[in-house]
């Protein structure tokens, strides 16, 4: 009776916006002029069909993808709005919507003219997938920041006709279906300002394109950009590996749900990490040589395009009902980011060893990084994992210290924990006929009538998984995800196949991506539970020896058992530990120098995952590719 009463309630809800809002808007024309790019600043004009009267104007607010009130209206450069005949019309922004621009279009006007300068900011990991940026070689336009939309139309609804400019010799990528260029203009067939938004560009002086799967019907492309001409040239066994996910992900999911599908890749050391998330294409950035050096195609950029891939049908597709909104002002209610999100991840990961991206051994490391770091998270003793959702772009960026505390973006990977364990159970009450592959299959297969997106509710998810193993699935998942608890439920590994143990051996690891410092995992978080990067400590884990000895995140390591600081050093210090019975370290805080002896006789450390013999590998089996 709850879900009935929840899916009317939505119904209800959505027809009563549908008669408020009306029929389709008038077409807004916007001419976008990024030929200053380069110099981190583009030119919007938007002709605006309009009524005489009181007109509020909204830059993009709610940034889908970042499930958070996300977007810079802090960039705005210039702001300038007129009538037909160039008549300026003064505007005010409302004071508490500070999104919203205020115009009174004067009698006799049928439109008005926005003329909207952009700054575009230095990027960071997590601002580069949404906002525009560029350097004298790429850039990436991201529409959000381009536009402002007049309130009244749902964005479904209103349609756009879009002109933009480049600068010279720059070669350009986008879902978007371009038209003629002529003088420089590329103009782009008219679509929804949802469907706009939901469409990024990329563009540089080098541009390369690789088709993934040459005999589909919806076909999908690999769009690279970057400084070097080099780092476009793809091995050619890379180029089947992503086709291979692509094969992998129909296998997976059994449908598709767009036309084609475009990655459209930044290979820059400049532009930062980042992916973002669309229905018919992603925003991705690695480092410059990510793609070209088997070393650095692993870890985090191996698992990038699966999981932005794997977005279109989680997230994109099938999504939280709460999260779609009529428009970009409309906030979202982001309970269920650990469907959304922790899905998504566990699916990436997936998608990414059934590709080839990485070996299963190569995962079972990154995974058992998994675990310990969500051992080390003493927050879920007092917040649940779905509060991390309600709270998300709070908890996007929290802050620098004691994250374990206070819990981030948990519902990732916490939430692909959980999907793990999901798994597990589903094999374990069919007798191994069944898994959550077939719950995607049903999850995220077509519903009728709805061909880009595809609410759903938490009883959807109950009822699919019910569909899937007979299992009390209500009860389970409010147990893991309403909840506090005192630790994380570690029977998942046995389930899987495996055991936990400590080693003296460090895990082979991928490097750090470009500017993130010496790798963390090369210092004590298994042994004292600190995380040292670049000198500094970034991470001390509560409960442990480092914690109770009052190490504190900032302090800066100079030296270790009386010599100066190094990683090798570090390593003796521990190794030296079990006859010592501690480790000094010498410590800058501020204008001041502390040491502080931790008592700790264990020696080297390092958490590991291996068989239990006589048991099945669970986890290969979910990661057993399904396509040859």
């Amino acid at each position: 009776m709850r879900g009935v009463c929840a899916c009317l309630s939505l119904v209800l809800t959505l027809a009563a916006a549908a008669s408020a809002l009306g029929a389709q808007a008038p077409e807004l024309a916007i001419e976008i002029d990024a030929r200053e790019l380069p110099r981190r600043l583009v030119h919007t004009t938007i002709d605006i069909p309009c009524k005489p009267g009181p007109l509020r104007l909204w830059y993009p607010k709610w940034i889908p993808g970042t499930h958070g009130p996300k977007g810079r209206v802090e960039d705005v450069g210039g702001l300038r709005i007129e009538t037909k005949d160039g008549t300026v019309i003064p505007w005010k922004r409302d004071e508490i919507e500070l999104y919203c621009f205020v115009v009174q279009v004067p009698d006799g006007a049928t439109s008005i003219r926005v003329k909207l300068d952009t700054i575009c900011e230095s990027s960071s990991v997590e601002a580069a997938g949404i906002f525009t940026y560029g350097n004298a070689s790429i850039g990436t336009i991201n529409w959000n920041t381009c536009v402002l939309y007049p309130e009244g139309s749902a964005a479904d609804d209103q349609p756009v006709s879009v002109k933009l400019r480049l600068p010279a010799d720059w070669k350009f990528a986008t879902a978007l279906k371009s038209g003629d260029v002529a003088d420089g203009v590329i103009p782009f067939r008219a679509v929804s300002l949802s469907t706009f938004i939901d469409c990024p560009l990329i563009a540089g002086r080098h541009l390369k394109t690789f088709r993934l799967n040459p005999n589909s019907a919806a076909p999908v492309f690999l769009h690279l950009t970057s400084e070097s001409v080099e780092a476009l040239n793809l091995d050619p066994k890379v180029v089947e590996m992503y086709s291979r996910m692509v094969r992998e992900a129909e296998a997976l999911f059994g449908v598709v749900h767009y036309p084609e599908y475009h990655f459209l890749v930044v290979c820059s050391d400049h532009f930062g990490r980042f992916g973002v998330e669309h229905l018919t294409s992603s925003m991705n950035g690695l480092g410059e040589r990510s793609l070209v050096d088997d070393k650095l195609r692993k870890g985090w950029a191996a698992m990038l395009l699966p999981h932005e891939y794997a977005h279109s049908w989680c997230g994109k597709y099938r999504r939280p009902a709460a999260m779609i909104t009529p428009d970009y002002h409309t906030p979202m209610k982001t309970k269920l980011l650990w469907v959304y999100e922790g899905l998504d991840t566990y699916l990436g990961e997936v998608l990414m060893v059934r590709a080839g991206l990485e070996t299963p051994e190569e995962y079972r490391t990154s995974f058992t990084r998994t675990i310990r770091n969500m051992s080390n998270t003493t927050g879920r003793q007092w917040r649940s994992l779905e509060d991390t959702a309600v709270a998300s772009h709070l908890s996007r960026s929290p802050g620098k210290s004691w994250n374990q505390l206070r819990r981030t973006q948990d519902y990732y990977p916490e939430g692909m924990l959980l999907w793990y364990e999901c798994d597990t159970i589903i094999r374990e009450r069919t007798d191994n006929t069944k898994s959550l592959d077939d719950f995607c299959r049903r999850f995220f297969a077509k519903v009728k009538d709805r061909e880009t997106v595809a609410g759903h509710e938490y009883e959807d998810v109950v009822r699919d998984l019910k569909a899937t193993a007979d299992y009390d699935w209500d009860s389970f998942l409010q147990r893991r995800v309403t909840l506090p608890h005192e630790s994380l439920p570690l029977e998942l590994v046995e389930r899987l196949g495996y055991r936990l143990r400590y080693t003296d051996k460090p895990p082979a690891l991928p490097p750090p991506p470009p500017g993130s410092g010496p790798e963390p995992d090369i210092t004590a978080t298994d042994s004292l539970g600190i995380t040292i990067v670049a000198g500094a400590i970034t991470v001390v884990v509560p409960g442990m020896p480092a914690d109770k000895s009052g190490l504190a995140p900032g302090m800066k390591v100079l030296g270790v058992n009386g010599k100066k600081f190094s990683t090798s050093r570090l390593r003796d210090a521990l190794a030296d530990s079990i006859t010592r019975k501690n480790v000094e370290f010498l410590l800058e805080e501020g204008d001041e120098f502390r040491t502080i002896t931790v008592p700790y006789a264990e020696g080297l450390r390092y958490l590991e995952m291996i068989r239990i013999e006589g048991k099945p590998d669970v986890l290969g089996e979910i990661v057993k590719s399904r396509t040859k």
